[in-house]
């Protein structure tokens, strides 16, 4: 749910090398409706987005994100077209521009999509996309995931298909997925917590445990851990086609679809370096374990109160107890 960045694109340069001492020289977005309009301010004549709001309360600066190649700002000067706040996300000098296109597209596409939604809400979403924006360019982060990260999303995404291809709520299924927010499990239902661990080894499954607390069960949710085996194969696919074929599931559900592109962001995943990426995953396996007291894991309600942290690495091809499918996730009631 991206507009045009060639709209964009073609705004700031229209708006570019005005003869404007001071103040703002501003153009509305034609596709995307009266809130949105691009914008250069003299001096400095660095691009803008600007988004307009209604009856919100204009924000104190020390709240608006900062940093990371852009900077935030209530614009009153701005006030019109019946939106009495204005937010203006300025690019600042030496950043890229195609990167700043790409999030001011981001963000654009995805108020949009949500034009129904309070104005108070529509805020927030403004906020929390400029921030997992900021954390995508976090340093060292060069836009590029590391081989392991690029093989724990592949396995992520191919979870995620394979619950809604077993019956699951597509919707629900990407409400549920948080492991790019860094949640315990990669999936929290409303009475399960899904962690899926990845691999690619054929001797052994190695699974690497953040925590004690990873695979004990919170608020409520029970534990199950999905160990998905992948293969190289020239007739598989690369992480951008997984990520296409997800999207395609999710074609028809806009703010379900907002939501999986907000977590790829946070993943770190970017398309305009999709062709990076360019080994091709097959899947061999899906077996998932219910962590009870049969399973041979190291859990904080079990742990004594003087071990304070532990990680480790289980083998999960050693591991006894029975496993079950994803087909059978939904007798247990995950779905």
């Amino acid at each position: 749910m991206q507009t045009d960045t060639e709209e964009l694109r073609l705004a700031w340069t229209a708006l570019a090398g005005q003869d404007v001492a001071d103040g703002w020289m501003t153009i509305p977005l034609g596709g995307a409706g009266p809130r949105f309009r691009a914008g250069i301010h003299y001096p400095g004549g660095y691009e803008t987005l600007l988004v307009g709001f209604r009856g919100i309360t204009t924000p104190k600066r020390a709240d608006l994100p900062a940093g990371r190649g852009f900077t935030v700002s209530a614009v009153p000067e701005a006030a019109g077209n019946g939106f009495t706040q204005w937010i203006g996300v300025s690019r600042q000098p030496n950043a890229p521009d195609d990167m700043f296109t790409q999030m001011a597209a981001d963000i654009v596409g995805s108020l949009a999509a949500h034009a129904g939604r309070a104005e108070s809400w529509l805020f927030g979403l403004l906020l929390a996309r400029i921030r997992a924006w900021q954390e995508f360019m976090r340093p060292p982060r060069a836009g590029i995931l590391s081989p392991e990260a690029e093989l724990g999303l592949a396995g992520e995404l191919i979870m995620l298909e394979a619950l809604i291809g077993a019956g699951a709520d597509p919707g629900s299924v990407v409400d549920a997925w948080q492991g790019p927010a860094r949640s315990l499990q990669d999936f929290l239902f409303a009475v399960h917590g899904l962690e899926v661990k990845t691999s690619l080894s054929v001797n052994g499954f190695p699974a690497s445990i953040s925590s004690l607390e990873q695979l004990d069960a919170a608020q409520g949710r029970l534990v199950l851990l999905a160990a998905v085996r992948l293969c190289m194969q020239q007739t598989g696919r690369t992480l951008p086609e997984i990520v296409t074929g997800c999207r395609a599931l999710l074609s028809a559900l806009t703010m379900s679809l907002n939501a999986f592109e907000l977590q790829l962001l946070n993943a770190g995943y970017f398309d305009s370096v999709s062709a990076e990426y360019v080994r091709t995953f097959d899947l061999v396996d899906i077996r998932i374990f219910p962590v009870d007291d049969a399973f041979p894991g190291m859990l904080r309600s079990l742990t004594r109160p003087e071990i304070r942290s532990a990680e480790y690495v289980l083998d999960l091809d050693l591991v006894s107890v029975p496993s079950i499918t994803v087909a059978d996730l939904t007798s247990h009631g995950v779905f």
